[in-house]
């Protein structure tokens, strides 16, 4: 350790100089590390030291040595920038997730995959766009995932995509892109392929930049469990609707729960003319009151183009549950719309109602 400050004390550093502002992404990159490093090994006090110094000193060091700063290296993961998103369901993947710190550059934008983690259940993938142009509120490198080990079942059909952004500054975003894998193989490694030929703000779909970004890196997928349930045990019911919880998928980042819908149009819309949708959304929460996010795929919801009886398969995906829970509560609240202009926007007939909850034992 003597060394190593010697080796400081010899620097030549302007002691005048001005701090240099470090963003909130970079001091979340060098905490998460420093934290995903002590999980794994005892730190010794001088370790601690050294890194406490290299922090600080990296306030102002970087700005006099600016190809220093430039060549620190992406690491570590964004998850923990999302944690007030509604749809934040990531507690534990900086636990779990592979490191990438792969960078593409393209049209003068630049695209970051700093990590990503596969539980059989979804793929996860976040990663940063920074550029000096004007990109929007919510860029998103639009792009696409393939593997080999798919086999071509997710080209068309059989997943879903969600994307969470977080504006760092003007020149910087960090995105999750969550990759649901609803109806296909589910192979213990894929070797993945992430590519993009625009970045797209997804508050304004014409505000795209055209270029090429591709990414490839291999994951391994996380140990899960998965509980089916008899058919029809775990139920609620209400005048026209009927919602079963058919199973239960844990991984040690996520917990999946797979829905029937069963929904008598006739009955819940009260119209034989005009056109009427339904779609169920659900709050989850525990025996203990605690109350979960989720990222939920509606399928394809319900209306009376399919009749008087209307089928759906749904899913949501929520983070672990309380270890000290022994049963979840499903709420679900049913909305019923019509059509509010020839360009098939919708609006509800009346509030969303909620229905009996849903207990599902955990333990």
């Amino acid at each position: 350790m003597k060394k190593l400050y010697k080796q400081f004390n010899h620097l030549k550093i302007d002691m005048n100089m001005d701090p240099m502002e470090v963003s909130t992404l970079e001091k979340e990159r060098i905490k998460r590390n420093v934290m995903k490093e002590n999980k794994k090994k005892h730190l010794t006090r001088s370790f601690v030291a050294a890194v406490v110094f290299l922090v600080a000193s990296s306030i102002s060091i970087g700005y006099a040595f600016p190809t220093f700063a430039a060549n620190i290296p992406v690491i570590g993961n964004i998850f923990g920038l999302f944690v007030d998103d509604e749809k934040y369901v990531f507690e534990k993947h900086d636990e779990y997730s592979t490191s990438i710190g792969t960078t593409q550059e393209s049209n003068d934008v630049e695209v970051t995959v700093t990590d990503a983690v596969y539980d059989g259940e979804n793929i996860t993938i976040a990663y940063t766009i920074k550029s000096e142009k004007k990109l929007g509120e919510r860029p998103i490198l639009d792009g696409e995932i393939t593997a080999d080990e798919f086999e071509n079942r997710y080209e068309h059909s059989g997943f879903d995509k969600h994307y969470i952004v977080k504006k760092i500054n003007d020149k910087e975003y960090a995105v999750l892109y969550i990759y649901e894998l609803i109806k296909g193989p589910k192979p213990e490694k894929v070797q993945i392929t992430f590519q993009g030929n625009k970045i797209v703000d997804l508050n304004n779909g014409n505000n795209a930049i055209a270029g090429d970004w591709s990414f490839e890196f291999t994951l391994a997928k996380l140990a899960s469990e998965t509980k089916v349930f008899e058919k029809g045990s775990i139920i609620t019911e209400a005048e026209g609707t009927e919602v079963i919880v058919r199973e239960i998928t844990e991984t040690p980042v996520s917990t999946t729960l797979k829905i029937s819908e069963l929904v008598d149009m006739a009955s819940i819309a009260k119209e034989e003319e005009e056109w009427r949708g339904v779609l169920i959304e659900y709050k989850v929460s525990d025996d203990l009151g605690n109350v979960y996010n989720i990222v939920h795929h509606r399928g394809t919801g319900h209306s009376t183009d399919f009749g008087d009886l209307s089928g759906n398969q749904a899913r949501i995906t929520t983070n672990r549950f309380d270890e000290r829970a022994t049963s979840i509560m499903i709420t679900p609240v049913v909305g019923i719309y019509k059509m509010k202009d020839s360009d098939g926007a919708l609006e509800l007939i009346k509030e969303p109602y909620a229905i009996e909850p849903i207990i599902v034992p955990i333990k």
